[in-house]
């Protein structure tokens, strides 16, 4: 395989993989939707699971692009890879937030905010701190700040995908230092190298 061939492999097939990966996360995404509107919001676990799951996608597609280029690949390649797949994940998940914000539930805001500020209020109460810290710490969900961060904007949203893509960066360099794989150092006699006629 050329050098220019097999980068265009890794290149298709990193961006087959995010788009696949993208997908499976806005099905859970859809899914976790369909049990309680706001149990991805308010739900730490279930926040953790998804990106959990996400991760181990992200490992499981990075080797399946490894094998397709001859088993082999360095720490770059494979983390250009990596970074394909989680540009492609990132972009169809702030489009599938946008989409869900602005049109198929526009109150969601007010609601994960109004969920989160309730949760919130009874820990805090429950660990007994007095009513002046409790409201400096409620205070961005009492004055609109945390709900406006839901609003779909195209500041919240360049934001959005800025910061997830920033996660899945270091996150990316990480995996490749663990699925990079160097050729050995001797390769293997290939067969019909030992057919060809011996030059005269």
């Amino acid at each position: 395989m050329t050098d220019q061939l097999r980068s265009k492999t890794i290149n298709n097939l990193s961006l087959k993989y995010g788009l696949l990966i993208g997908g499976i996360s806005i099905v859970l995404s859809v899914i976790f939707r369909i049990i309680d509107p706001l149990l991805q919001f308010t739900n730490t676990w279930i926040s953790l699971l998804a990106f959990v799951i996400v991760i181990v996608l992200l490992v499981i597609f990075g080797i399946e692009v490894r094998k397709n280029v001859g088993g082999f690949w360095n720490y770059g390649e494979a983390f250009r890879s990596l970074i394909i797949m989680s540009v492609f994940i990132s972009i169809l998940t702030v489009l599938y937030s946008f989409i869900l914000f602005k049109y198929i539930d526009p109150e969601l805001p007010t609601k994960v905010n109004a969920a989160i500020l309730d949760n919130l209020t009874t820990k805090l109460s429950n660990m007994g701190l007095d009513q002046s810290k409790m409201d400096e710490i409620t205070k961005p969900f009492e004055n609109g700040e945390f709900e406006a961060k839901f609003k779909p904007t195209f500041k919240n949203e360049l934001t959005n995908f800025g910061f997830g893509l920033l996660i899945y960066a270091v996150i990316d360099l990480i995996i490749a230092a663990i699925i990079k794989k160097r050729p050995p150092m001797f390769a293997p006699v290939v067969e019909d190298d030992l057919d060809t006629d011996p030059v005269v």
